[in-house]
């Protein structure tokens, strides 16, 4: 009998072991693939991101099931935070749009997006039995997809303004609208786009993902690439975020960079003062290559034009006007709809039609969750913003560069759908969870 019982603990361990290989796969994947979120997307909904986050889903349910245990750390002020703030969107959908189809649409968005691309990713991260090596691997990963980011981005630029051929015309887009999509600067410039439906979306991504990679490449050292590899990567990067020319991103990143070195000033400062010579010499070498692109391609005249054009076009006075309609309209809701939302989709819910969804996340979520939903989300913010100052390493730096400009670029985009914030920021509660266990 003892050892039949014995035989049977060691199958159990053994599925369990099992479940946690599957786990780890699925999150490799999931990783690889979170920048085709359009190119090569089987529907404009259903993408490789969204198919691996909701294996790891599953697994993870599985895993609780069997074992009725969660790893230590995956339950947090987080998860509560956002399981009220989903309880918050079944409840308004409820009241304001139970019947509706778009916005049944948009409660599944809600749902799907913090339950696969956050609490899934998180317990996949957290269920890790050696963390350091999810770390390793984790910025590898995330190094190597923003490379070939920004290398198909260089090469998309330059055949379309070059050549006049257009490398979206052989990748699978999954509707017309986004594999013909051709947006121009000025008239003269096509932007890239990369493997998003969008420029902007794309620079959104880099925002996120690229100051990872550049502390992976220089700072983490776990990198053994040459200095020579190191540099043309971070010219490709730099290049594919001004050949988006994203005027939001011009403006973010300065901004969050500029934010981050502040918060983080003395480290800053004594790092540059270990490093004085590295330092001269890497500024010197930026420099260098700046301004002999600059001579050539006219980098800053492309920049101020860029922003010129989009303060005084058509697209500035929509979104100021979908912002008008947002004070108009919200203005007049009764104390519930103040207080709970118009519903999801509550433009729909109300018989505006598509022309007055509002260009902002943080705008849009009162809108349609009132100011309860738009508390527990800034909430929710801060908490992964106080978790990215509270690392006690030099990720803590990048992390922070990362998450400041999702949090700026979401007032001029409302797609909450992408996985790209959410995975940084369980990556940034992951990192100051593993720091904490590992000050020495």
């Amino acid at each position: 009998m003892d050892i039949l019982q014995i035989n049977k603990r060691v199958l159990q361990i053994q599925k369990i072991n099992s479940l946690d290989n599957w786990i780890a796969v699925f999150l490799t994947l999931y990783l690889v693939t979170i920048p085709f979120v359009s190119a090569f997307a089987f529907t404009q909904i259903v993408s490789f991101p969204l198919i691996f986050s909701t294996i790891l889903f599953c697994l993870m349910v599985i895993k609780f099931l069997k074992t009725l245990y969660v790893p230590a750390g995956f339950i947090g002020f987080d998860i509560i935070i956002i399981s009220l703030f989903l309880f918050l969107v079944v409840l308004s959908f409820l009241i304001n749009g139970r019947g509706n189809s778009k916005s049944l649409n948009h409660t599944i968005a809600y749902l799907s997006s913090f339950l696969l691309f956050y609490v899934a990713a998180k317990f996949s991260f957290f269920n890790a039995k050696n963390k350091k090596n999810l770390l390793i691997k984790v910025l590898k990963l995330i190094t190597y997809v923003t490379i070939v980011s920004a290398l198909f981005a260089n090469l998309e630029f330059m055949v379309s303004n070059l050549f006049n051929i257009n490398l979206n015309d052989y990748i699978p887009r999954p509707t017309e609208a986004e594999a013909f999509y051709n947006a121009t600067v000025l008239g003269i410039f096509y932007r890239a786009r990369g493997f998003a439906p969008e420029s902007g979306h794309f620079a959104f991504m880099l925002e996120l993902i690229s100051p990872i990679t550049i502390y992976y490449l220089y700072f983490s050292k776990f990198c053994n690439w040459s200095k020579f590899i190191k540099t043309l990567i971070v010219v490709a990067i730099a290049f594919s975020i001004v050949f988006t020319v994203s005027t939001a991103s011009f403006v973010i990143i300065p901004v969050a960079f500029l934010f981050s070195l502040l918060i983080y000033f003395k480290s800053v400062l004594v790092y540059i003062k270990r490093n004085t010579t590295k330092f001269l010499f890497s500024m010197g070498i930026v420099s260098v290559v700046v301004v002999a692109f600059n001579y050539f391609l006219s980098f800053y005249t492309l920049i101020i034009l860029s922003i010129t054009d989009k303060l005084d076009s058509t697209s500035f006075d929509d979104r100021q006007g979908r912002i008008n309609f947002f004070y108009e309209r919200f203005s007049s809701l009764d104390f519930i709809h103040k207080l709970i939302g118009t519903g999801p989709s509550g433009y729909t819910l109300l018989g505006f039609d598509e022309t007055n969804t509002i260009l902002s996340l943080y705008y849009s979520i009162t809108f349609e969750l009132g100011y309860l939903g738009i508390f527990l989300f800034l909430v929710f913010l801060l908490y992964v913003l106080w978790n990215t100052i509270q690392i006690k390493s030099k990720i803590g730096f990048f992390l922070l560069v990362a998450i400041l400009s999702g949090m700026m670029h979401y007032n001029f985009i409302e797609n909450f759908w992408y996985p790209w914030f959410w995975t940084v920021a369980v990556f940034t509660v992951f990192c100051n969870n593993y720091f904490s266990e590992n000050l020495n």
